[in-house]
């Protein structure tokens, strides 16, 4: 971890570097305001996952595949249930010794209380020492403060009552526990 995100705590913001601080180019717009993101919480969610598949380096770095049972979420404006069947296709890259990051990408069917299918499609990372990550599968072994697993969230539905997800920027914080993996996802405003 570097530095300056040592220097930034959990829910914290670090601000804009001053454009005058940033000599390397000629600004057109320098004193040009912009507003600093905020996040609303969107939901919790748990997923439980069937055995992890490995398929190795086939060109696109060290493969491994998971299918997604089931599970649920709840949030102020949307809650339901995950349907089986979605899963990760990530990829796992070793690097800087003892350092591992494993690059997500995961499809999810959302079936809301009320009957409508959402569509969840993340990409991200889980990264921290390699013999963390290799111990995610056994329960209660890491907490989630041992390494960082976040996700960009896109959602698509084609209901009226929950086209809104389809334009939002979503992000989440996550971490894996056993067979399950665990979100609290934000909207960035």
């Amino acid at each position: 971890m570097s530095r300056s995100q040592e220097a930034v705590g959990p829910g914290t913001v670090e601000h804009a570097h001053p454009t005058s601080a940033l000599t390397n180019t000629q600004w057109a717009k320098p004193n040009f305001t912009l507003p600093i993101p905020s996040f609303q919480f969107l939901f919790h969610l748990e997923c439980e996952m069937e055995s992890f598949r490995h398929i190795g380096d086939g060109g696109h770095g060290d493969r491994s595949t998971v299918i997604f049972k089931g599970g649920r979420f709840e949030g102020p404006k949307l809650r339901g249930t995950i349907l089986p069947g979605g899963g990760d296709w990530e990829t796992i890259q070793d690097h800087d010794g003892d350092q591992q990051t494993a690059y997500l990408d995961t499809r999810y069917n959302l079936l809301t209380h009320d009957g409508v299918c959402i569509f969840l499609k993340t990409t991200g990372t889980r990264t921290g020492k390699k013999k963390i990550l290799e111990g995610l599968g056994e329960e209660d072994k890491h907490t989630p403060d041992e390494y960082r697993m976040r996700l960009h969230m896109t959602f698509e539905s084609g209901d009226e009552r929950y086209r809104w997800l389809n334009s939002i920027v979503a992000i989440a914080s996550s971490a894996r526990n056993g067979t399950r993996v665990i979100y609290d996802a934000y909207q960035v405003l």
